[in-house]
């Protein structure tokens, strides 16, 4: 039936008024049509779209992905490879799409393999424009490792021939053409070194770098990256900086072969490298077996090597290329960072003469040490060696071997002792994090009596995590001086977090063999510190009172604890808190009174128990 003109007339008069009814109804404007796709869409806005698909690079201490299909969701590297093969994809869409995504996908790069290492290699020589897109890179392979050397070179005869020229910086030109000379040779040693070439070369080139994250040799048998550092040192050479003055006074002691191969010119200034790098990541190979923890059995025949885990101190030749450096973070260390040169296995080609007690991380503002087995000694080494710190980190890694020293007078203290070091070098300290399992016999490395008596002078300290025996010394006497001494006056003056933990050196029998008790056994020690956990309570009850808006002037007028916002308690030795069979009080309840005087001075108060399951696989 058709529709006659006024019943039209009638229904667009009904669509109005309904239009106008509705709040969040808005007129067409024909000289703005609505974007039909992505591709209508403002550069910018599709910009700030893209950066949500740049990956963040696990953390530190992660071994590289398994293949590609294998990765299930909860894997640190899933959602690093599926942002990265969403931006490849958005490459492949157009020209358009290509010219916006490209610097996204070069932004953050993981070298997982040897061919990703050559392919990123030749992409950078064929393309030097790409070079300014990469602020964060990892290197998850150990380049000195001899199926790594292997590998290289066989990716290198594969791709090598088919690399087309391109107009980059002259010392990657020139380690090209050695690189033709040297790929057909038979002689380990004389391909040996390709993998770090390539890899410092590489990293040199990519002058906006701002985050490396490298893998490092954490056994004998793989040899540290002297190359890569006599490399790092050519190229540095070539640029007109304090660094590059320090590196061509170096070249003088290269053999005359290597002297004359390099051209006699300085790149520009712009293309300056390592002038942005302030995160610095150290890497022990993660894919190594620690030998000092494996029973006799898991071993190999032979003895277990002395020596396991980052030798950080052979680098400092590295670190004094970053005039930016700001942060350094080491996992899975030797314990060893004295930094003196002309050790015996250094090679002549590092060997400078150089006074020991200068500073090779003194740009350095934090530093982090994950897995560690680095002593009180040489906590205090690295402050010396970073006078303007403002973090130290450390998370222990247990080892039988952890003493190199003899037994020690606990009553006195080393002239090197970490608490005189914390006194003349700690006064920028703001975030202090320090523990160890077991320090008996070395209390004289720590303190006198094993404390750190110095910390209510460190003034500008704001965060710390500590352990009981560092402010008490062990048991049974630092029990007795937890009762006649308030912990407030044994604190920096000024924290704003706070972390106790619950550890004494005398600890660690029951934390090795508690999961073997008995109930009967677990009964008769929570009965028996019964007058501890009454002690520490009343310690917590004495903190309270004169934190947060309970701060009250000290003897000199100053206030302590006055700007302290969070204090944590952390319980590492289960029997002692945990009732067997819920024959008493759990922790949360036991702490319910000193949970609320802390409330009521504006402090937030917090438990946490070391999970068993957790410290179980620990000691497996």
């Amino acid at each position: 039936m058709p529709t006659s003109p006024g019943s039209v007339k009638k229904r667009k008069a009904s669509d109005m008024a309904d239009t106008e009814s509705d709040a969040h109804w808005r007129p067409e404007n024909p000289a703005s049509p609505k974007p039909k796709s992505i591709m209508d869409l403002p550069p910018e806005l599709v910009n700030q779209i893209l950066d949500h698909l740049i990956p963040n690079l696990p953390e530190i201490g992660e071994p590289a992905p398994e293949a590609y299909g294998k990765l299930v969701r909860e894997d640190p590297w899933y959602d690093f490879t599926r942002r990265r093969s969403a931006l490849r994809n958005l490459c492949l869409v157009s020209h358009f799409f290509a010219d916006l995504a490209r610097p996204y996908l070069y932004h953050t790069i993981a070298i997982t393999s040897e061919e990703v290492l050559v392919l990123l290699f030749r992409t950078i020589t064929e393309n030097p424009e790409y070079c300014g897109w990469t602020r964060s890179l990892s290197c998850h392979i150990t380049l000195t490792n001899s199926r790594v050397v292997r590998k290289t070179k066989r990716c290198l005869n594969k791709f090598l021939p088919t690399w087309r020229e391109g107009k980059g910086l002259v010392f990657i030109t020139g380690y090209l053409e050695s690189l033709q000379i040297r790929r057909a040779s038979t002689d380990p040693e004389e391909y040996y070194e390709m993998a770090q070439g390539i890899f410092g070369m590489t990293i040199t080139a990519l002058y906006s770098l701002e985050t490396l994250l490298l893998q490092l040799p954490a056994i004998e048998d793989d040899r540290d990256y002297f190359e890569l550092i006599s490399c790092l040192r050519i190229t540095m050479s070539y640029f007109n900086t304090d660094e590059g003055e320090k590196c061509r006074g170096y070249l003088a002691i290269l053999p005359e072969d290597v002297r004359t191969m390099i051209p006699d010119r300085l790149e520009s200034e712009a293309f300056t490298p390592f002038q942005h790098l302030t995160t610095l990541l150290l890497q022990g190979d993660p894919s190594v077996e620690d030998p000092t923890t494996l029973d006799e059995d898991d071993l190999d025949a032979g003895d277990p090597p002395e020596v396991f885990g980052v030798q950080t101190r052979h680098y400092h030749p590295l670190f004094e290329l970053l005039p930016a450096l700001t942060t350094l973070e080491v996992s899975t260390d030797d314990g060893l960072f004295t930094f003196l040169e002309n050790e015996e296995d250094l090679t002549d080609i590092l060997a400078v003469t150089r006074p020991i007690t200068s500073s090779h991380l003194s740009p350095a503002k934090h530093v982090y040490l994950h897995s560690s087995v680095a002593d009180p000694r040489n906590i205090g080494r690295i402050l010396r060696h970073a006078p303007d710190l403002e973090t130290l980190y450390m998370f222990p890694r247990r080892v039988d071997s952890f003493h190199r020293i003899p037994p020690q007078d606990a009553t006195l203290a080393d002239e090197d002792c970490l608490d005189q070091v914390l006194e003349k070098y700690g006064k920028k300290l703001k975030h202090l994090d320090l523990n160890w399992f077991d320090c008996q016999g070395s209390e004289a490395s720590i303190g006198v009596g094993g404390r750190l008596s110095t910390l209510p002078q460190l003034k500008e300290v704001e965060k710390l995590c500590i352990q009981f025996v560092m402010l008490y010394g062990d048991l049974p006497a630092g029990e007795q001086m937890m009762q006649q001494r308030p912990v407030v006056d044994l604190l920096p003056p000024n924290l704003v977090e706070l972390t106790l933990e619950d550890w004494w050196w005398d600890s660690l029998d029951d934390f090795d063999t508690f999961y073997r008790w008995s109930d009967e056994q677990k009964e008769a020690h929570y009965r028996d510190k019964k007058e501890y956990r009454e002690t520490v309570l009343d310690m917590m009850k004495g903190l309270a009172s004169v934190s947060g808006r309970n701060a009250k002037p000290g003897r000199y007028g100053e206030n302590k604890m006055h700007k302290l916002k969070r204090f944590r308690f952390f319980v590492r030795t289960l029997p002692t808190w945990l009732p067997v069979d819920d024959k008493g009080p759990d922790v949360q309840e036991l702490f319910k009174d000193v949970r609320e005087l802390f409330e009521k001075a504006g402090v937030e108060f917090v438990v946490d128990v070391d999970q068993p399951l957790d410290m179980e696989e620990e000691m497996q």
